[in-house]
């Protein structure tokens, strides 16, 4: 069976067991399904409309579905990484290489972020209910005070982060001196993406290699291989200057 049929065959087996259940109000795909990006590795990307309540049942009637293929790990992702949600990954002994679903249980305020279009695409429904699951356009008044609030605090914590590496290899502990690298090149993705990705500027990691220009990718790929402790003391104090120079100035504005 190719990827793409056992996606189908997946959605439809999780698809038959949630349509009885008069509290989930709506299921629907998203991720690469929504924007535009299936390929063989995808996951599914299962949102289901419920009360939180109703979660645990949700995922009863989703790992029964599942069962014909043998569930080999479950991670219960505990805090859930969006206000009134819960979420649980799945891996099948059958399935393709690299797959897993992704399963969220989203009461009906709290699957409004996964509906706002420039970030998360259009959503591939399957059953709806309510009739209200359809993408709208994300407030961008709201999204440009969140990149402002970040951009600020980023301002505030990149100077700590460098100083952090410094010390720590000041001290002889370079994988200490590492983890605190590690923050500053997540800062450098932050601020990459408010000028090349402003909708999904703190989408952090995914997507840089096709959502960020070549010049971004290649600064990133310069500062994010470091192969030993020499390397990392050279590229340190060069990564914190250009973080520096870039936070100097306001948050750049969307298309500038």
């Amino acid at each position: 069976m190719n990827a793409a049929h056992y996606r189908r065959t997946v959605i439809e087996e999780v698809v038959a067991h949630l349509l009885p259940m008069t509290d989930v109000r709506a299921c629907f795909e998203g991720g690469s399904a929504a924007t535009g990006r299936l390929d063989a590795f995808s996951d599914i990307d299962l949102v289901i409309v419920a009360p939180l309540a109703s979660a645990n049942a949700a995922f009863d009637a989703v790992e029964a579905a599942l069962a014909s293929h043998s569930i080999t790990h479950t991670w219960r992702v505990d805090p859930p990484p969006f206000p009134q949600t819960a979420q649980r990954f799945y891996f099948l002994a059958d399935a393709p290489p690299y797959f897993a679903v992704d399963c969220v249980v989203a009461s009906e305020a709290g699957v409004e972020p996964f509906l706002e279009r420039e970030r998360h695409g259009d959503p591939l429904v399957y059953f709806d209910r309510t009739s209200k699951i359809r993408a709208r356009a994300v407030d961008r008044t709201a999204l440009a005070g969140r990149r402002a609030q970040r951009w600020r605090q980023l301002q505030g914590a990149v100077p700590v982060f460098a100083m952090l590496v410094d010390k720590e290899l000041a001290r002889g502990r370079p994988l200490e001196a590492l983890g605190f690298y590690q923050a500053l090149l997540r800062a450098l993705v932050e601020v990459l993406g408010m000028s090349h990705r402003p909708d999904r500027f703190d989408f952090g990691w995914r997507y840089v290699e096709t959502q960020l220009p070549e010049d971004a990718r290649a600064l990133l790929a310069r500062y994010a291989f470091v192969a030993d402790e020499q390397a990392l003391r050279e590229r340190a104090p060069r990564l914190a200057d250009e973080l520096r120079r870039r936070l100097v100035a306001e948050p750049p504005l969307p298309g500038a």
